[in-house]
């Protein structure tokens, strides 16, 4: 779309070109600041890439500020927005897996990885490796949450040894894609807007709540900055 806008040949672009292409793109399709800014990181991925290969000489894309994106502060759930989730979750490991998303405030991609080895019913904590920085940490597990868990893996007939796997043959691990279109599908019959991420925003959110300090908020999410873990 860029080199048709510009119908240029890839050397003679400039700088003030594709701020003009870029400025005409916002206008005409009225797009956020967080979409101009990912077109801006494409562009500049481009012409990065075509300079080390030598197809140009100099990189246009060098100079393109980067868009200031306003940062906007995510609800997390209410308390009746995750009772009214699970009121009407379609099955025990359904209703397992939020409670393990809020508990442990665990990344979907750490969430899934979980084998079921990993579970410390004794002592209510899981050890998790961090999707980021790849750092295990320890998290706990609510009553709720293991008393789910524990329904769920006695009605389990298969000998997969991830925690959470699929409802049907062959009984594969879960992956990111199943968690999202489940709470998706949730979301929709309870009119709230459901995604797995937002279990961590509201359990960090209801710990700096609770008066637990940002340094064990900060430990708990596997953040490596404090700002990060300000956010919630």
């Amino acid at each position: 779309m860029l080199m048709q806008a510009l119908n240029k040949k890839l050397p003679d672009i400039t700088t003030n070109d594709l701020r003009f292409y870029l400025a005409v793109y916002q206008e005409r399709r009225q797009i956020s600041m967080s979409y101009m800014e990912t077109l801006r990181h494409y562009i500049s991925s481009f012409f990065s890439w075509a300079a080390d290969e030598g197809y140009i000489v100099r990189n246009p894309a060098r100079r393109l500020k980067r868009v200031k994106v306003p940062q906007k502060i995510k609800k997390p759930y209410t308390a009746e927005e995750r009772e009214h989730l699970k009121d009407i979750a379609k099955t025990q490991r359904d209703l397992a897996i939020m409670e393990l998303l809020y508990s442990t405030a665990g990344r979907i991609g750490e969430v899934v990885a979980i084998n079921k080895e990993y579970v410390d019913f004794y002592n209510k904590e899981i050890v998790i490796w961090g999707e980021k920085g790849k750092q295990e940490r320890t998290v706990y597990l609510t009553d709720g949450c293991i008393y789910h868990i524990k329904k769920y893996l006695d009605g389990r007939k298969d000998n997969n040894p991830a925690l959470f796997v699929s409802l049907r043959k062959p009984y594969n691990r879960i992956g990111k894609n199943g968690i999202e279109a489940m709470l998706r599908k949730l979301g929709l019959l309870a009119g709230i807007h459901a995604h797995p991420h937002k279990f961590r925003r509201t359990m960090l959110t209801d710990g700096g709540a609770r008066g637990i300090p940002l340094q064990e908020l900060q430990k708990y999410a596997g953040h490596k900055k404090a700002d990060t873990t300000m956010l919630y």
